[in-house]
């Protein structure tokens, strides 16, 4: 199903974005950040997000229904480091909790779709440039069809652990798919 590759391609890469951080990081905000720039140590920077989104998912519930959906992703995003490493594109702890909702048409039936997805990544790291870190994304994506039998609820826990010698283990992966009538 194509929402499995798309949960874990949005774990796996925001963990190595922020990981590998620099100036060309693709999250500059749609509105102003807000700063701590006198927090001791440690400052953050918080992010708002509203942008359009489209994708595509394939049903559960009618194989080989290709849903093309449209809409808006909101949500937030939070670095935490020393302003330092946050200047120069790191940080030791990020959160990125978002919802995303969409409307789509079925490729097969025709039949419109709503969707409903709120997630949440998170990522730490013992310092900016440490090769060891850990990454959770966890995500409940609904599915509402204007066809009974179509709709269908998609459920989605992933944990990452990167050790020090440069290996990955996952260390919860669970993913649950439900159809409804």
């Amino acid at each position: 199903m194509r929402i499995n590759r798309l949960a874990t391609s949005a774990l796996v890469a925001a963990a190595l974005l922020t990981a590998c951080a620099g100036d060309d990081v693709p999250t500059a905000p749609t509105t102003p950040a807000h700063a701590v720039t006198d927090a001791g140590r440690n400052a953050a920077d918080h992010f708002k997000i509203e942008m359009p989104v489209e994708f595509q998912i394939e049903s559960p519930c009618l194989l080989g229904e290709l849903i093309d959906f449209s809409g808006e992703e909101t949500g937030q995003l939070t670095f935490v480091d020393t302003r330092e490493h946050l200047d120069a594109g790191f940080a030791v702890h990020s959160e990125h909790q978002g919802r995303v909702t969409a409307t789509g048409i079925g490729s097969e039936t025709g039949a419109t779709y709503t969707i409903n997805s709120v997630f949440h990544e998170s990522f730490d790291s013992p310092s900016p440039l440490a090769p060891q870190f850990t990454a959770s994304f966890h995500e409940t994506l609904r599915v509402t069809s204007s066809v009974s039998g179509l709709s269908f609820v998609f459920r989605r826990l992933v944990h990452v652990l990167a050790t020090p010698t440069g290996g990955f283990k996952v260390t919860q992966d669970v993913e649950t798919v439900e159809c409804r009538g």
